[in-house]
């Protein structure tokens, strides 16, 4: 692999797993919003998929430490999908949290 190849990788792969650590701390966040509601139940499953994206990109880091390029192209195929079923998981979540918080009676809204 050339080495601008393996530095952008690199350097892509750590900020994409830094990203998914940030992102944890916030859906921890958005979960104390919404204590014991459905809603709370889904925020989870996008918690369990981005702690799986998160290994992912881990494990990727350690493909590209071993030259690994057969395993990364397999691997990149997977992210796809998982990040396509990830995008519609919380586009779906989002809509369904949005009208949660817009459909709550005013007098909740006011305590």
């Amino acid at each position: 692999m050339e080495p601008i190849i393996f530095v952008f990788s690199f350097i892509c792969s750590v900020c994409g797993a830094a990203f998914f650590l940030v992102s944890l701390f916030i859906i921890s966040k958005i979960k104390g919003l919404f204590p014991g509601t459905k809603i709370n139940k889904k925020w989870i499953i996008i918690q369990m998929l981005i702690i799986l994206f998160l290994f992912g990109y881990v494990f990727n880091i350690i493909f590209l430490a071993l030259d690994m390029p057969e395993i990364i192209a397999i691997m990149t195929a997977i992210v796809y999908i998982f990040g396509a079923l990830f995008v519609l998981i919380v586009i779906n979540l989002s809509f369904k949290t949005y009208k949660l918080i817009l459909l709550e009676p005013v007098s909740k809204k006011e305590k």
